[in-house]
């Protein structure tokens, strides 16, 4: 949205220029159009930076904010446009009204932005690798919109952000996804769990969406000449009752039986 409405204001005043009369060639239109979507970019970067300037990295944010979440929207958007990502969304209809723990497959970079991107209306949060935090301005706007950085080198670090996320889908604050294979896998076979990770539905005694997602590892090689189709699709939802009666390693498994047969039945309709 914010690119069309750019290049929209962009038309507009490159137009209305050479009406008025501050030029008087109409072959600068195209050039005058270009300028202006280039200034208006940069004011817009110029903005971002500046506003994720009063993000204190080192203070834990409880509240929502719409500014900051204004600004990671339209840079999903914007993303998705410049590398030409087509999405195609099933299963939405499933999600339940609570705020809940998300989990699904790895493939790659774009995979919580995008996600972020379609449940934005769920103030959906991620527990991502420290090495995400090391990323100027996106790293701001993560911890501003319950994003946690996840130290997977220290326990006593890695208790804490799983209790902080229990505590927002507790607290009704966010709903949190994690990535249960803990790091990004291309194979055809998905990664080993960590049951860990499930941890945050014991103790927020919320239920658990299940997704998989597919083609995002090759969107950084289709962009920008090629469109890049990406499914996501929600394939489950773990009630509270079952999270509540079975143990880590339990829901993990079931978890890791309901996307392998969601990816299974996708290779087999291909």
């Amino acid at each position: 949205m914010l690119l069309k409405r750019i290049l929209l204001l962009s038309g507009v005043l490159s137009i209305a220029g050479y009406c008025v009369g501050i030029y008087e060639s109409i072959f600068l239109i195209p050039i005058v159009f270009l300028l202006c979507v280039l200034a208006l970019i940069l004011l817009w970067a110029v903005s971002c930076f500046i506003c994720t300037r009063f993000v204190n990295m080192k203070k834990e944010y409880n509240e929502s904010s719409r500014l900051y979440r204004f600004y990671t929207n339209c840079i999903i958007d914007s993303l998705n446009q410049l590398l030409r990502v087509k999405l195609r969304v099933s299963g939405k209809e499933i999600l339940p009204k609570e705020k809940f723990l998300f989990v699904c497959n790895h493939r790659g970079a774009m995979d919580p932005l995008i996600t972020m991107g379609v449940l934005r209306n769920y103030n959906m949060g991620f527990v991502a690798k420290k090495e995400i935090y090391k990323i100027p301005i996106i790293s701001r706007l993560m911890h501003r919109c319950f994003c946690l950085c996840l130290n997977r080198d220290d326990i006593k670090e890695g208790a804490k952000t799983i209790l902080k996320a229990s505590t927002f889908i507790k607290d009704d604050k966010a709903s949190i996804g994690i990535y249960p294979e803990g790091t990004r896998n291309t194979k055809k076979e998905m990664l080993p769990f960590m049951n860990g990770a499930f941890k945050i539905a014991k103790k927020a005694n919320c239920p658990i969406v299940i997704a998989t997602i597919k083609n995002t590892e090759v969107i950084m090689k289709h962009a920008p000449f090629k469109k890049t189709e990406v499914f996501l699709d929600f394939v489950g939802v773990l009630d509270k009752e079952f999270v509540g009666e079975n143990n880590t390693a339990q829901i993990s498994d079931k978890v890791r039986a309901i996307m392998e047969r969601s990816l299974s039945t996708e290779k087999s309709s291909i």
